[in-house]
């Protein structure tokens, strides 16, 4: 027996579909996610959800599925798909739940007219008013249409909250009736939704922007400490073995660095950075590094940003400073560590230092103002430079 290629059949197992919940959320995102999906605006989608609640809690049961069928959203994806909202899909979307109502208003699954009437016009004043459609309004500046259409909005919101407060007693009753107070109150927790999911989602694309700024500013100051330092280096040498020492080092430093993999060795304590640090400088700048310290502390986030910092000011006054020793003071307290670095060399203006010079804009000052800490540059030319380090002890 004999098997043609249009004998075989091949299965795929039947998954589910799924969207990644949005930022711009309310509750959960998951709402906002699904309506990216399918270019609807997300106000009309919740609008509908909490209209639809109330015949026989379809909404809530629409929403856990869709928040079952959603991933967590992406921390770095910026909410950029606003402008592709088809308004058409929006008039669908109420089509839809207006039919629903329907059928349930004919099988007698809802709470009745006195109560789904004002709740249909809350559910689209909200709509009305949140929504970007200006379209259908007119030939209007958008200016003007966007007034027509908050007003609007706003409009449908009070007659449809009074229609429900109505029912509790009257409007007079408010500020009796805890009812009506609920009612008044609902409508404007409603109201109020869809600015809260937008203050959500510009706090978590501020969030994600200074998580980004934060690590490219890392990422950059590690390459100038070490990639760039070490090609000027070896730019300055005439010896191809010492050129082959220094690439090799670099890239067992970088390759460290990327792959998070300390090699065996590395110091974990103060004290011994220093010595580490004086050791390498030495041998790097040919130049002669006096180095005290008093105290000390195994290696955290201050120490090492300590360590950070006054390897960048001995390089600087190695290169620039035109002399053959540089002194190093640090000390370790309960409080705070400090840190010295001062040259006889021969300085220079502190007020004029160029924009584009990042080893003491960045990698100094900025480095340990990042981890709370202050940083003064004192020279003066002719005389020497001081660089004065403070980073204050953390405690757990």
């Amino acid at each position: 027996m004999r098997l043609c290629e249009h004998d075989l059949v091949i299965t795929r197992p039947a998954t589910l579909p799924t969207v990644q919940r949005s930022s711009d959320r309310v509750i959960t995102g998951a709402a906002g996610g699904w309506a990216k999906r399918y270019d609807v605006d997300p106000t009309v989608v919740r609008v509908a959800l909490a209209l639809l609640t109330f015949v026989a809690g379809l909404g809530a049961v629409i929403y856990g599925a869709m928040f079952l069928l959603s991933d967590p959203p992406d921390a770095g994806s910026a909410h950029v798909w606003a402008a592709r909202i088809d308004h058409r899909r929006d008039l669908s979307v109420a089509s839809a739940v207006a039919a629903v109502l329907i059928v349930a208003r004919q099988l007698g699954v809802w709470p009745g007219d006195r109560i789904m009437l004002p709740a249909a016009a809350v559910a689209v004043g909200v709509a009305v008013a949140w929504s970007g459609n200006d379209d259908v309004i007119g030939r209007w500046p958008p200016a003007v249409r966007r007034v027509v259409r908050v007003v609007s909005g706003i409009a449908l919101l009070i007659a449809g909250v009074a229609s429900l407060a109505n029912l509790t007693g009257g409007l007079g009753s408010v500020g009796a009736s805890l009812s009506a107070i609920a009612v008044v109150i609902g409508g404007l927790a409603m109201f109020g939704a869809p600015a809260l999911g937008r203050i959500l989602r510009d706090l978590d694309e501020e969030r994600s922007l200074r998580i980004r700024e934060d690590e490219l500013a890392r990422v950059s100051t590690h390459l100038h400490d070490s990639v760039l330092q070490s090609l000027v280096l070896i730019q300055r040498s005439t010896d191809p073995r010492r050129m082959t020492y220094l690439a090799r080092r670099q890239e067992r430093e970088l390759r460290g660095w990327l792959y998070g993999d300390a090699p065996i060795g590395d110091p974990t304590t103060l004290h011994a950075a220093v010595d580490a640090l004086t050791s390498a400088l030495e041998a790097d700048h040919e130049i002669r590094v006096e180095a005290v310290v008093v105290g000390d502390q195994p290696l955290d986030d201050a120490s090492r940003a300590m360590i950070a910092a006054l390897r960048e000011a001995v390089v600087n006054a190695a290169q620039h400073a035109n002399v053959d020793r540089v002194d190093v003071f640090v000390e370790a307290d309960a409080a705070e560590l400090n840190g010295f670095v001062r040259d006889t060399g021969v300085g220079f203006d502190p007020a004029v230092i160029p924009s584009d010079r990042h080893g003491i804009n960045d990698s100094i000052v900025g480095r340990v103002q990042r981890i709370g800490g202050t940083a003064t540059v004192n020279s003066k030319v002719g005389v020497g430079t001081e660089v004065e380090i403070r980073i204050p002890r953390r405690r757990s």
